[in-house]
Protein backbone atom coordinates (compact mmCIF):
# COMPACT_ATOMS: atom_id res chain seq x y z
CA UNK A 1 0.00 0.00 0.00
CA UNK A 2 2.79 2.12 -0.55
CA UNK A 3 2.79 5.17 -3.76
CA UNK A 4 5.53 6.13 -5.85
CA UNK A 5 8.06 8.90 -5.23
CA UNK A 6 5.04 11.64 -6.33
CA UNK A 7 3.68 10.69 -2.99
CA UNK A 8 5.99 10.60 -0.77
CA UNK A 9 7.02 14.27 -2.04
CA UNK A 10 2.97 15.30 -1.48
CA UNK A 11 2.94 13.75 2.08
CA UNK A 12 6.77 15.87 2.92
CA UNK A 13 5.27 18.78 1.40
CA UNK A 14 1.57 18.69 3.25
CA UNK A 15 1.88 16.28 6.38
CA UNK A 16 1.77 13.05 7.41
CA UNK A 17 0.35 9.96 5.61
CA UNK A 18 -2.30 7.76 7.23
CA UNK A 19 -2.31 3.86 6.33
CA UNK A 20 -3.27 0.77 7.58
CA UNK A 21 -1.22 -0.61 9.57
CA UNK A 22 -0.02 -4.42 9.88
CA UNK A 23 -2.95 -6.93 9.66
CA UNK A 24 -3.80 -8.05 13.13
CA UNK A 25 -5.23 -10.52 15.29
CA UNK A 26 -9.05 -9.95 15.72
CA UNK A 27 -9.79 -6.76 17.69
CA UNK A 28 -10.25 -7.46 21.58
CA UNK A 29 -14.87 -7.83 22.07
CA UNK A 30 -14.69 -4.08 24.00
CA UNK A 31 -12.59 -1.79 21.89
CA UNK A 32 -13.20 0.72 19.39
CA UNK A 33 -11.83 -1.38 16.34
CA UNK A 34 -14.56 -3.88 16.96
CA UNK A 35 -17.40 -1.81 17.47
CA UNK A 36 -16.28 -0.29 14.06
CA UNK A 37 -16.32 -3.84 12.58
CA UNK A 38 -19.75 -4.04 13.32
CA UNK A 39 -20.87 -0.73 12.62
CA UNK A 40 -19.68 -1.76 8.99
CA UNK A 41 -21.44 -4.96 9.08
CA UNK A 42 -18.41 -7.13 9.11
CA UNK A 43 -19.47 -10.39 10.85
CA UNK A 44 -16.44 -12.66 12.25
CA UNK A 45 -16.54 -16.56 10.93
CA UNK A 46 -13.75 -17.96 12.45
CA UNK A 47 -10.50 -16.07 11.82
CA UNK A 48 -12.38 -13.96 8.79
CA UNK A 49 -14.83 -10.87 7.65
CA UNK A 50 -17.23 -10.93 5.94
CA UNK A 51 -20.52 -8.76 4.51
CA UNK A 52 -23.97 -9.54 4.36
CA UNK A 53 -24.54 -10.92 1.39
CA UNK A 54 -20.73 -11.35 -0.15
CA UNK A 55 -18.88 -14.58 -0.09
CA UNK A 56 -15.16 -13.12 -0.22
CA UNK A 57 -13.05 -12.91 2.86
CA UNK A 58 -12.61 -9.15 3.84
CA UNK A 59 -9.26 -8.15 5.35
CA UNK A 60 -9.95 -5.37 7.97
CA UNK A 61 -7.18 -2.96 9.28
CA UNK A 62 -7.70 0.25 10.88
CA UNK A 63 -6.03 3.11 12.05
CA UNK A 64 -6.70 6.19 14.18
CA UNK A 65 -6.50 9.80 13.92
CA UNK A 66 -8.48 12.72 15.45
CA UNK A 67 -9.41 15.08 12.48
CA UNK A 68 -11.42 17.43 14.67
CA UNK A 69 -9.06 18.40 17.01
CA UNK A 70 -11.14 16.97 20.02
CA UNK A 71 -8.92 14.27 21.19
CA UNK A 72 -10.49 11.34 20.67
CA UNK A 73 -9.73 9.73 17.74
CA UNK A 74 -11.92 8.54 14.84
CA UNK A 75 -11.03 5.38 13.45
CA UNK A 76 -10.34 4.49 9.77
CA UNK A 77 -10.96 1.14 8.27
CA UNK A 78 -9.20 -0.60 5.45
CA UNK A 79 -10.43 -3.18 3.25
CA UNK A 80 -8.41 -4.65 0.89
CA UNK A 81 -9.62 -4.38 -2.56
CA UNK A 82 -12.64 -6.96 -3.04
CA UNK A 83 -15.61 -7.61 -5.52
CA UNK A 84 -18.06 -6.47 -2.59
CA UNK A 85 -17.46 -3.23 -3.35
CA UNK A 86 -17.31 -3.53 -7.18
CA UNK A 87 -14.20 -2.74 -9.33
CA UNK A 88 -12.18 -0.88 -6.66
CA UNK A 89 -8.86 -0.65 -7.56
CA UNK A 90 -6.49 -1.59 -4.17
CA UNK A 91 -8.94 -1.16 -1.62
CA UNK A 92 -11.60 0.57 -0.30
CA UNK A 93 -12.02 2.94 2.75
CA UNK A 94 -14.41 4.12 5.16
CA UNK A 95 -13.89 6.73 8.33
CA UNK A 96 -15.95 6.15 11.76
CA UNK A 97 -16.80 8.87 14.53
CA UNK A 98 -18.21 7.44 17.82
CA UNK A 99 -21.16 10.28 17.98
CA UNK A 100 -22.72 11.58 21.09
CA UNK A 101 -24.74 8.18 22.07
CA UNK A 102 -21.51 6.30 21.54
CA UNK A 103 -22.83 4.70 18.13
CA UNK A 104 -20.39 4.63 15.96
CA UNK A 105 -20.98 6.26 12.46
CA UNK A 106 -19.69 6.22 8.95
CA UNK A 107 -18.22 10.02 7.51
CA UNK A 108 -17.04 8.63 4.01
CA UNK A 109 -19.05 5.61 3.04
CA UNK A 110 -16.44 2.60 1.55
CA UNK A 111 -14.09 4.85 -1.23
CA UNK A 112 -11.53 2.83 -3.11
CA UNK A 113 -9.07 4.05 -2.07
CA UNK A 114 -5.66 2.64 -0.27
CA UNK A 115 -3.87 5.80 2.06
CA UNK A 116 -5.41 8.69 3.49
CA UNK A 117 -3.72 11.71 4.07
CA UNK A 118 -5.00 15.04 5.97
CA UNK A 119 -3.94 17.36 3.51
CA UNK A 120 -3.24 20.64 5.53
CA UNK A 121 -6.58 22.40 5.14
CA UNK A 122 -9.63 22.30 7.27
CA UNK A 123 -13.72 23.01 7.36
CA UNK A 124 -15.95 23.60 9.99
CA UNK A 125 -13.14 22.38 12.23
CA UNK A 126 -12.14 18.94 10.24
CA UNK A 127 -9.54 18.23 8.26
CA UNK A 128 -9.32 17.98 5.01
CA UNK A 129 -8.88 14.78 3.20
CA UNK A 130 -6.85 13.10 1.10
CA UNK A 131 -7.64 9.28 -0.65
CA UNK A 132 -5.32 8.26 -2.76
CA UNK A 133 -5.62 5.89 -5.51
CA UNK A 134 -3.81 3.39 -7.23
CA UNK A 135 -3.12 4.84 -10.93
CA UNK A 136 -2.30 8.87 -9.13
CA UNK A 137 -5.20 10.78 -8.57
CA UNK A 138 -6.37 11.79 -4.71
CA UNK A 139 -9.78 12.39 -4.08
CA UNK A 140 -9.99 15.74 -1.54
CA UNK A 141 -13.30 15.67 0.98
CA UNK A 142 -13.75 18.64 2.98
CA UNK A 143 -16.43 18.56 6.09
CA UNK A 144 -19.54 20.01 5.41
CA UNK A 145 -20.82 20.36 9.00
CA UNK A 146 -22.50 16.78 8.62
CA UNK A 147 -20.42 14.73 6.72
CA UNK A 148 -17.53 14.57 4.25
CA UNK A 149 -18.35 15.48 0.93
CA UNK A 150 -15.85 15.16 -2.30
CA UNK A 151 -14.55 18.25 -3.18
CA UNK A 152 -11.65 17.66 -6.12
CA UNK A 153 -9.58 15.77 -7.30
CA UNK A 154 -5.54 16.34 -6.71
CA UNK A 155 -3.13 14.49 -9.05
CA UNK A 156 -0.37 12.73 -7.81
CA UNK A 157 1.39 11.67 -10.41
CA UNK A 158 1.45 12.90 -14.11
CA UNK A 159 -1.84 12.65 -15.73
CA UNK A 160 -3.27 11.10 -12.37
CA UNK A 161 -6.14 12.65 -13.03
CA UNK A 162 -6.81 12.97 -16.65
CA UNK A 163 -9.86 10.55 -17.24
CA UNK A 164 -11.99 11.65 -13.45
Amino acid sequence: MRFRTALGALVLAVGTLIAPAAVAAAPRPDSAEAAVYAAAGLQARGSEYYREACATALKPQTERLDINHDGRDEVLLFLASSPCFGPARGGNVALFMQNASGAWVDLLGFLPGVEVLPTGGEHFGYADLGVANPGGCMAIYHWNGSAYAHAANRAIEPGGCQFR
